[in-house]
């Protein structure tokens, strides 16, 4: 299965697809790329159970108004999960309606780090986070890589998946840290974090095309089986991570 973990396709909900026209066009484009199912993981920034229960309210608003637009255009909707982007605001743990936050049908949470600089606690409350038996995967995990090393490290030790954005393979200043990461077996999931039709675009056909000329068909066949895992309920073990290995000129 090709699956986009990373996605904010609701209209008019956060800064993602402006309208249900907008919305739709972006699926279908999605869809032409190869996406089978579609998780849509809308922003949520949670200090509290009310903000939860807001935001579920809304999103559940936001999805209905998607689907009755398929149904008025006779769009065929693909799978679509319904989840979050959590920004890690606070001791999540003490949500009590965080698990609601998970990705539909599984334990994995999409959590987004601070953008501002990270100290022990924040590692602290993915490690929280980890033990309630909440399986945070990490957005968009190459925007955090100018944090500490040290800080860098601890949160890859920890039981979490990490996603990458399918925009930033093939980026030249990111290729060496891609390889890096691949060769250490820690990039688990893919996800376009679509926004629009444009500047945040779908594309999901241009990350399998450059993971499969630079890392091979296999890693690409990797990432696919990890998201029938995940999206079928069940857990990745860090026994079946795999490390993958640029190839080389003449394996081209």
């Amino acid at each position: 299965m090709t699956a986009d973990f990373h996605s904010h396709i609701l209209p008019a909900f956060d800064d993602g697809a402006k309208d249900e026209k907008t919305a739709l066009e972006m699926i279908e484009r999605s869809r032409s790329a190869g996406v089978d199912c579609i998780v849509s993981t809308s922003h949520c920034y949670p200090y509290s159970d009310s903000d939860i229960e807001e935001f579920l309210e809304m999103r559940a608003r936001a999805f209905d108004a998607l689907k009755a637009a398929a149904r008025r255009s006779g769009t065929e909707l693909p799978e679509i999960r319904l989840g979050s982007e959590v920004h890690l605001t606070c001791d999540l743990t003490g949500l009590s309606l965080i698990d609601r936050l998970r990705i539909e049908g599984t334990k994995y949470l999409l959590l987004e780090m601070p953008s501002s600089k990270w100290n022990d606690s924040v590692i602290d409350v993915v490690y929280k986070l980890c033990i309630s038996g909440i399986k945070p995967i990490i957005a968009h995990m190459e925007r955090n890589l100018r944090q500490s090393a040290e800080l860098v490290g601890a949160l890859c030790d920890l039981d979490v998946l990490i996603q990458i954005n399918a925009s930033s393979f093939g980026v030249g200043a990111l290729k060496k840290e891609l390889d890096g990461m691949f060769l250490r077996g820690l990039i688990h999931v893919v996800g376009t974090d679509m926004h629009n039709l444009d500047t945040r675009k779908p594309d999901m056909d241009m990350a399998e095309k450059h993971i499969k000329k630079r890392y091979g068909t296999q890693c690409w066949e990797y990432l696919s089986n990890n998201a029938d895992i995940i999206l079928s309920g069940g857990e990745l073990s860090y026994k079946e991570f795999q490390s993958f290995k640029k190839r080389g000129i003449f394996s081209k």
